[in-house]
């Protein structure tokens, strides 16, 4: 059975002398593990749609569990990114995070859409990383199923307070009225860094990079974005641990 989807390569490994097995993330079938034929020779005309952060149009086989590529036709290949370490470390995050929340056979299509505007961000520099990553944690979290509550805080209501603990296990947020000192798993969002957090669960896409914070708010939105994300998918993520001794915050 054939199969053609869009989709982007998350994740490259080479297989035995003269292929490769992607990692795809597409539009209507989550993540998809494919063999590329041939892929790692120079001559392939697999050769550059199976590189990672290769974007583009994917015609797959499909006999009973296994996907072989087709032929592809790549759209964007992100050369910005692949140039600049940093921007590379930030991407190869984001990827590992979709291998980790798409599942396969589901529609994916909000996550493919999140993951290439943030690349675009990223690539193009219109938004600082820090902030970026903290977009991308909170925005996938509540695309598979685990939005946390920002509208107001959750024990008197009010939605305009001076700070917000952010308790990253539940998800809730208690005003520093309600509760003056933080529990354990809680961190300290100052006003401008809950709102920012409230805008990203909930902002229309069209909307949701359209917002900025001072330095101090960001490095606390960042902190409590990235606490949640590991909190919630009880995971350890190389590419998390190798950004963070690289960057600057």
């Amino acid at each position: 059975m054939q199969i053609k989807t869009k989709g982007i390569v998350l994740k490259v490994q080479d297989y035995n002398e003269n292929d490769k097995l992607l990692s795809v993330l597409t539009e209507d079938r989550g993540v998809i593990y494919a063999y590329a034929s041939g892929a790692r020779r120079m001559k392939s005309a697999l050769a550059t749609v199976s590189s990672m952060l290769c974007y583009g149009e994917f015609v797959f086989f499909k006999n009973r569990e296994k996907y072989t590529v087709d032929s592809a036709e790549s759209e964007r290949l992100f050369f910005g990114i692949r140039k600049d370490l940093d921007s590379l470390a930030y991407a190869s995050y984001f990827c590992e995070l979709c291998l980790s929340a798409a599942n396969p056979e589901e529609d994916s299509k909000d996550i493919l859409r999140l993951l290439l505007n943030t690349l675009h961000m990223l690539e193009n520099k219109k938004v600082h990383p820090a902030m970026l990553k903290a977009i991308f944690e909170l925005r996938l979290m509540s695309f598979i199923g685990y939005a946390p509550d920002l509208i107001a805080c959750s024990e008197c209501g009010e939605f305009e307070k001076g700070a917000y603990w952010f308790d990253t296990k539940s998800g809730s947020a208690t005003c520093t009225d309600c509760r003056p000192n933080g529990a354990a798993g809680e961190v300290l969002l100052s006003k401008a860094a809950f709102l920012a957090a409230r805008h990203i669960v909930y902002a229309p896409m069209e909307q949701l990079f359209s917002f900025r914070v001072g330095e101090n708010s960001l490095i606390e939105l960042s902190n409590a974005a990235e606490k949640y994300v590991i909190e919630q998918m009880d995971k350890v993520y190389p590419t998390l641990e190798f950004l963070n001794s690289i960057r600057s915050f």
